[in-house]
């Protein structure tokens, strides 16, 4: 998963790449917001990717983050958010309850395919494949990596 602002406060966008254990994708998303920073649309897309896993009923969910910070408030399950998202993230943390969970922090480098999910040009939405703009990504992933990893 990965977030941008474009500019400080900037237009968000999100995007994530749901895999399984073997490193195919099952689903990917992108949307934008409105004006924030970097770090509010890195917590929306955290936000988003807890409910999209949830409300498919997916059980098990290894989260891979850029942010040090975003991996911190998950292993220590911190509230410590700004207030206009806080109802938003104790859901998802109380969400979490529900899953085998993971969280890692991944260099921005090593998260292309959620980079190229956040960055695209396209209308907000869900895709259960993997799209054109992201397939060669995810496949040099699957060819570099000797564990594969669930990406979001």
């Amino acid at each position: 998963m990965d977030g941008s602002a474009m500019g400080a406060p900037g237009i968000i966008a999100a995007g994530g790449v749901f895999r399984d254990n073997w490193g195919w994708v099952r689903g990917c998303f992108h949307f934008k917001g409105g004006k924030g920073f970097a770090f509010e649309a890195e917590l929306l897309v955290v936000i988003h990717a807890i409910d999209i896993a949830h409300h498919r009923g997916w059980r098990q969910l290894w989260l891979e983050a850029d942010s040090t910070y975003i991996v911190s408030l998950l292993q220590t399950r911190s509230v410590d958010v700004p207030w206009r998202f806080l109802a938003a993230w104790k859901n998802s943390l109380r969400l979490l309850d529900d899953f085998q969970f993971q969280v890692l922090h991944i260099y921005q480098e090593g998260n292309k395919p959620a980079d190229l999910m956040a960055n695209l040009d396209r209308s907000d939405g869900w895709w259960p494949y993997a799209l054109e703009e992201i397939k060669h990504a995810v496949s040099l992933d699957m060819a570099t990596h000797s564990t594969v990893r669930v990406k979001l």
